[in-house]
């Protein structure tokens, strides 16, 4: 029930970050080329340009967590790995990735993969309960060798790029193990790790190759027979290369240097013909500053960080020339500032981002602000963010725009856990809807509590109107009028099913409210809260999770747990409104910027900039 795309289009892609665990290595790869990187995150492959991040490419066909993804050296095809040990084929050259194929290949998740230089021949290993790896052709699934030999999971897996052909694994028996083919046959261990191997990689040319591991050590083999050439190390380590596990390691694409990213939160850059430590580059002192993963791209080394930051260094310099902010956990709430150059998200861990509309830039703000679920956020005309979360706090973090690295906020316990918060433009007057009672706050001090007898779902404000419309679980919405000080129940609107999301017209002529049932109410404020749609809005197939309006009160967008998002019209209220699907899971979050440009963030950690074609 999709309408036409010519009605709406997306201007661009905020993607989410890679998924990480701690002690793991993260699985970040690049196109042939280096301008794209792929990574995983949910039960999606991102696609990122390299030089545009906001130009993203987001397949979503996999049933489960992906866990890795590649493309083929010739460039048509990436083959992406996922929790359940299937891996799918699928086009890279269309924007409907048109699926070439799916194998099962372990009894459990895939860590790494590789393509045979002429992309016909891939290589995956991972954690199965019968085999740890395979290797496959890719246009049948036909088996092409056996990688056993390794007595645990294994890691990581390599082709050698020319002929003849071998295969190179890193297994968490700290072996590094070599096969020749094809077809592939164990040929035979290293025993040079003391700890788990993390990571093998085969040099450009395919005359050497490197494994890096849990011990900290680099080590560098000859890349036929695997004669042990040298060894990384940095004097500052006591003998290895770095003072924690190294996690990732890339080479770069002349074959002269080899990029390391470690534990010890630092990355390395290394000569390999010297063996010698070229340059270091120290991130902060935090566990989320550990780095999980290195790969050289065409403009710059990218690594990833515990906490799914991407960073991006300039190897010439040996700094960090941008860093990428956003989020790996689903966004649970939105904001945005009222001049409209920025915005802020919040996810299911309590982290906030601020992101940069002209930009694209994103920065989070430091340090965690909640350290629980934040379920509703506010800007104000001057900067300051309002924000609740389910540690039951109500906090006032001042001029976000410009200070970022050491808010301070001011908090307030709150009696019940909060599940809302509207407040005025300027922030002086604000409500949190809690639980069992709305928090009234003046001047950002907590003034008085007004107790409910039904559990509260959500809040709005008309500042214009001094009305604030509830929402609760008895399926009502309750609106009451302020005087300054305190609340008085005006109406009650009866709904079939729980309320889920409440908005005011900037104006607060309408007031727009969705329910578990699937139905979206505009309501006519002027005219005593009569129903101001001449048909029922229910267009949506499951809960409507959020709602928003345009300037101008007559546009009004929904977004619902049927990943879709709506654009209502209420001057032609009674006709098909825009329908578009907008995300590849639950929508949480909508906000529009202007009459025609809107954002959405949803429950895949992803942000869209739409321009929807309105009259």
């Amino acid at each position: 029930m999709a309408t036409d795309p010519s009605e709406y289009e997306l201007v661009r892609t905020f993607a989410s970050l890679p998924r990480t665990t701690r002690g793991l290595p993260a699985a970040i790869t690049t196109s042939p080329k280096g301008d794209k990187l792929f990574y995983c995150n949910g039960h999606s492959v991102f696609i990122v340009d390299v030089n545009n991040l906001n130009d993203v490419d987001i397949y979503s066909e996999h049933p489960t967590l992906t866990t890795v993804a590649k493309m083929s050296p010739s460039g048509y095809y990436c083959a992406s790995g996922d929790q359940q040990g299937n891996i799918r084929i699928w086009d890279t050259t269309q924007k409907t990735h048109i699926l070439k194929g799916t194998y099962p290949i372990i009894a459990g998740p895939i860590r790494d993969i590789s393509w045979s230089d002429d992309s016909k021949r891939i290589a995956a290993v991972g954690e199965g309960k019968d085999r740890f790896g395979h290797v496959f052709l890719f246009d049948t699934g036909t088996s092409n060798g056996n990688l056993s030999g390794q007595s645990r999971p294994m890691s990581s897996i390599d082709f050698r790029p020319t002929r003849p052909y071998r295969l190179v694994s890193g297994s968490e028996d700290n072996t590094v193990a070599i096969f020749e083919g094809p077809p592939f046959k164990f040929k035979t261990t290293f025993h040079e790790h003391t700890r788990f191997v993390h990571v093998t990689r085969y040099s450009p040319d395919g005359s050497l190759f490197a494994s890096a591991g849990a011990d900290g050590k680099v080590i560098i083999f000859e890349g036929t027979d695997g004669v042990k050439q040298g060894e990384l190390v940095d004097e500052a380590c006591k003998g290895a290369a770095h003072g924690g596990g190294v996690f990732g390691l890339s080479w770069s694409p002349c074959g002269q240097k080899i990029a390391t990213s470690s534990g010890d939160k630092t990355v390395k850059i290394w000569n390999v013909g010297s063996r010698a430590l070229e340059k270091t580059i120290t991130f902060g002192t935090a566990v989320e500053d550990q780095q999980l993963a290195i790969i050289w791209s065409s403009t710059s080394l990218v690594s990833v960080a515990l906490s799914g930051y991407l960073n991006f260094i300039d190897p010439e310099l040996g700094q960090i020339s941008k860093s990428v902010h956003g989020h790996n956990k689903p966004i649970t709430s939105m904001a945005v500032s009222k001049d409209k150059s920025f915005f802020c998200t919040a996810d299911f861990e309590g982290n906030i981002t601020r992101w940069d509309l002209g930009t694209g830039e994103s920065k989070r703000l430091s340090p965690l602000l909640h350290k629980a679920q934040i379920t509703g956020m506010e800007i104000t005309s001057s900067g300051s963010l309002l924000s609740v979360a389910w540690d039951d706090t109500f906090q006032v973090s001042e001029n976000i725009s410009a200070n970022i690295d050491s808010i301070r906020p001011n908090s307030t316990k709150l009696s019940s856990q909060p599940l809302g918060v509207a407040a005025s433009a300027d922030g002086s007057i604000a409500f949190a809807g809690c639980l069992k009672a709305i928090a009234i706050f003046n001047g950002g001090k907590h003034s008085a509590d007004h107790a409910v007898n039904f559990p509260v779902t959500c809040v709005a404000y008309s500042e214009k109107k001094k009305l604030v419309a509830v929402g609760g679980q008895d399926s009502k919405v309750h609106v009451y009028s302020f005087n300054g000080a305190a609340l008085n129940e005006t109406k009650v609107l009866s709904h079939s099913a729980p309320i889920v999301s409440l908005a005011f017209s900037d104006g607060g002529e309408f007031l727009a409210a969705t329910d578990g049932a699937r139905k979206v109410v505009p309501y006519d404020v002027e005219k005593d809260f009569a129903v101001a749609s001449d048909k029922e809005w229910t267009f949506h197939s499951g809960r409507v999770t959020c709602v928003a309006w345009a300037p101008g009160a007559r546009y009004l967008a929904t977004g619902s747990i049927d990943t879709n998002i709506i654009v209502w019209d209420l001057q032609k209220s009674g006709e098909h409104p825009i329908i578009f699907k907008g995300h590849f899971s639950c929508i949480n979050q909508i906000a529009w910027l202007d009459s025609s440009n809107l954002i959405s963030a949803g429950q895949d950690s992803v942000i869209k900039h739409w321009k929807i074609k309105t009259a």
